[in-house]
């Protein structure tokens, strides 16, 4: 029975009292932002290489070799 009644006041004081609310808030939302960066990761990684492929390609159009002397 006292078990019981020490339970009951354990859950209530959790419930009224709010000291650990903003620390929970800031783990919550950096979870969040740390899954979407996992998510995103991939996607951004291959933008990132799509793009510098294809400057590398127009780099690599702009200049010409020159022809070796005595040609």
């Amino acid at each position: 029975m006292a078990t019981s009644f020490g339970c009951r006041r354990f859950f209530a004081r959790l419930i009224r009292e709010d000291s650990g609310q903003d620390l929970v808030e800031y783990a919550l939302l950096t979870a969040v932002v740390g899954l979407a960066g996992a998510v995103a990761a991939p996607y951004v990684g291959n933008a990132v290489s799509l793009v510098y492929g294809s400057w590398v390609d127009s780099a690599d159009n702009i200049w010409a070799s020159p022809d070796p002397a005595g040609s």
